[in-house]
């Protein structure tokens, strides 16, 4: 294939991207702003039953629109799990490429490119079997699990595989303990930024652990604290603004403005 073609075919694909997105925007389209991973299930049936039936009648224009509205559907669904912080479409077609070279070691591998189809097939389901084997060890799964964009997803998946064969607290109470450990290291590397990552990190994920046992949505709970705070901080630039603004305030007259906005405000904000 000609580069020039490759380029129309990458130019395309990402234009489908950036049109589910739009679509999928605030200011977007209502109908497929309702659509969720399980809505998406009879589209997808829908449109390969469509591209069957077109296959089948060795229909060319109809067997091109039909892929065309199932790779629509792919790329949608993609983008609500994206929205989820569990993968995207990108993700998506990693993995398939990375499936397609180790199911043909014939082609990619050190496999000799001198056998037959059927041939050819027996390697395949080889292939499979020992994919299958692998990938029920937890420890591949976790890893697996890793290749999710949203870290608070990716923590929680990685967890909750660990949890399937035991390795997990008994209870959100048991785990708490795991912070006030976490943040007491924290207090002895604070000069060392390298460690100190390192222990912020382990605090966050013993966060996230508590929240995960506790039925808790880590990822709502931390943009619920992010609004609160905008509220309230901006309760507090309207209390500087009647003293003078922020320019010449301590710490000290800041917090009490915060003290006073936090006593004005129910539990709720």
């Amino acid at each position: 294939m000609k580069n020039k073609d490759i380029n129309i075919i990458k130019s395309q694909f990402y234009r489908l991207v950036e049109i589910m997105q739009t679509l999928r925007a605030p200011n977007g389209c209502a109908w497929d702003q309702k659509q969720t991973l399980l809505s998406m299930a009879k589209h997808i049936k829908g449109e390969t039953d469509e591209l069957i039936q077109a296959l089948e009648k060795n229909d060319i224009l109809n067997i091109k629109e039909e892929l065309g509205d199932l790779l629509m559907t792919i790329v949608f669904t993609a983008e609500i799990a994206s929205e989820k912080g569990l993968f995207d479409i990108g993700e998506v077609a990693y993995d398939i490429c990375e499936k397609m070279i180790l199911r043909h070691p014939h082609i990619f591998g050190d496999k000799a490119n001198d056998i037959n189809s059927d041939q050819v097939l027996k390697l395949w389901n080889e292939q499979k079997v020992s994919e299958k084997q692998l990938k029920n060890k937890p420890s591949y799964r976790i890893n697996q699990a890793l290749a999710f964009a949203n870290n608070l997803k990716k923590a929680e998946k990685v967890q909750a595989i660990a949890a399937e064969v035991g390795f997990d607290f008994s209870s959100h109470e048991d785990a708490f303990v795991k912070i006030i450990e976490e943040a007491n290291e924290i207090k002895d590397v604070l000069n060392d930024k390298k460690k100190l990552q390192e222990e912020i990190g382990d605090l966050l994920f013993a966060v996230i652990n508590v929240s995960r046992l506790a039925e808790i949505d880590a990822d709502q709970a931390l943009a619920n604290a992010s609004e609160k705070f905008a509220k309230r901080f901006t309760a507090v630039e309207t209390i500087a603004d009647n003293n003078g603004g922020f320019n010449g305030k301590s710490m000290e007259e800041l917090d009490r403005y915060w003290n006073e906005v936090k006593k004005n405000h129910s539990s709720g904000d």
